[in-house]
């Protein structure tokens, strides 16, 4: 269709198949053929002859030109621009808890963009169960988790050791925790059950919303020290409690070799973010 659009623009500008056929480097049958197919496409003649020679636009081919020609520049934009890889990115969605995302990933961003210019990476923030889902069902590639996990779907490395302290209110008879699925909620669970404590619970799904009831003076909780906020009371846990392991997952049996080698990145450069 591209080449009988061609053909009709030159036709229409020359009001002459001979000429038509010269620029094109056609024969004049051939281009007479070529407009003959295009006519027969459409539903509509798109030239009346008058002479020998000389043929002239239906108002149909009046109204094609323009919008032909604007159509046909678009095109080849199109085409050149397809040539051009850098138009193109790789989906990378990386799964992230909480404290990985927040404070972990940003410090090694700049060199996996600049080690991979041409993925489009998207980062979600989910708790450590719902990582695991997304990979899991592959609606992530990555994921970066603060619990361990046996699955077979998934491919499981220890990336960070990350401190934990007991901040806010260390008196408060509240403790405050995240939801059950949360890597977190394991932790203050384990700890709670390990010294038989059974304090008043206060429940929020989000990071944030625990460390603004903290800096309110509003019970206590065991974070990541990472996320400790200036001037937040804290104290140190006894060392069985003091630091966990957070992992980097990936779906063994939907690894590609780019998302792999981002999988393999992230691994070294977290790794040396270890103290």
């Amino acid at each position: 269709m591209i080449e009988l659009l061609k053909t009709f623009i030159v036709v229409y500008e020359t009001r002459n198949f001979s000429l038509a056929a010269k620029r094109l480097y056609k024969t004049q049958p051939t281009i007479s053929l070529q407009i003959q197919r295009l006519e027969a496409e459409l539903g509509f003649k798109l030239f009346e002859r008058k002479g020998k020679q000389l043929i002239l636009p239906t108002s149909q081919a009046e109204f094609l030109y323009p919008r032909v020609v604007e159509s046909l520049r678009s095109l080849s934009t199109i085409f050149s621009q397809a040539k051009d890889t850098k138009n193109f990115k790789t989906a990378c969605v990386l799964a992230c808890s909480n404290t990985t995302a927040v404070y972990l990933l940003p410090s090694i961003m700049a060199q996996l963009i600049a080690e991979f210019p041409t993925f489009a990476f998207e980062i979600k923030i989910m708790n450590s169960q719902e990582v695991i889902d997304a990979v899991e069902s592959n609606k992530a590639h990555i994921g970066l988790i603060e619990k361990s996990i046996v699955s077979p779907l998934i491919q499981k490395e220890f990336v960070y050791r990350d401190e934990l302290v007991l901040a806010g209110n260390i008196a408060s008879d509240f403790w405050v925790l995240r939801e059950n699925d949360s890597g977190m909620y394991y932790i203050n669970e384990t700890y709670l059950y390990a010294q038989h404590l059974h304090p008043q619970i206060i429940k929020a799904n989000n990071s944030e919303v625990i460390l603004s009831l903290l800096k309110q003076n509003i019970g206590k909780s065991i974070i990541s020290k990472l996320s400790l906020p200036e001037g937040l009371p804290w104290q140190e846990l006894d060392p069985e409690y003091r630091y966990r392991d957070l992992f980097i997952i990936q779906n063994r049996q939907r690894v590609t070799p780019e998302t792999g080698e981002v999988y393999e990145e992230i691994k070294r450069l977290l790794l040396a973010l270890i103290p």
